[in-house]
């Protein structure tokens, strides 16, 4: 939780001093965000932990899907065989609000890096949720094993993903991606950028 406090103090440092323009500070803020960000080239520069991260969270996500849309559409006396028309829209959905919310964290906007925080928490929820059931499952009603083998996949993925961004590379990559914007903003405004 930390390193969290730490990204989330340096989104907010960055937003404030971009809110004032006021070019020595922002100078100031670019360097130390580059201290913040270690070395200039490596796997936080890449986007790595964010990109895993991601992925992990869609695979976390995913895998809940069957088990939750065969049951909605039994209680709702529709087919099973229609699973796909819950399944496919609620995918969509979530890779466009996941894959967007990466983006814009990855632009540096930490309101972006928080939609995405809460996403990933959101899901972890689902994927714990998920896994209750298949053990209640199991246990009274004797159900395939494979739910609760996939179930338990998918709070490793979501934990694994939350790891990810609660570690000292990202908080090396938030601090790459807050660099970037700060300078996209110093080449944005040459005229209030006298010592870049």
């Amino acid at each position: 939780m930390t390193i969290l406090k730490k990204i989330f103090s340096m989104g907010t440092i960055c937003e404030q001093r971009l809110k004032e323009r006021d070019a020595e500070k922002i100078a100031a803020l670019k360097m130390y965000l580059m201290e913040r960000m270690g070395a200039p080239a490596g796997l936080h520069t890449a986007g790595i932990p964010l990109i895993l991260s991601g992925f992990l969270s869609l695979f976390s996500f995913v895998i809940p899907q069957i088990p939750f849309w065969t049951h909605a559409f039994s209680w709702l006396n529709l087919p099973p065989q229609a699973i796909f028309a819950g399944i496919i829209p609620t995918g969509i959905i979530y890779c466009a609000l996941l894959f967007s919310s990466m983006s814009f964290c990855a632009r540096g906007y930490a309101v972006a890096f928080k939609f995405y925080l809460v996403m990933i928490l959101l899901t972890a929820c689902m994927a714990a949720c998920n896994l209750i059931y298949a053990v209640f499952t199991a246990l009274f009603s004797g159900a395939n094993t494979a739910l609760v083998i996939s179930a338990v996949a998918a709070v490793i993925f979501s934990a694994g993903s939350y790891k990810l961004i609660n570690s000292q590379m990202f908080l090396q990559t938030s601090a790459f991606y807050l660099h970037n914007r700060v300078w996209r903003w110093q080449l944005a405004h040459p005229a209030n950028n006298k010592a870049r």
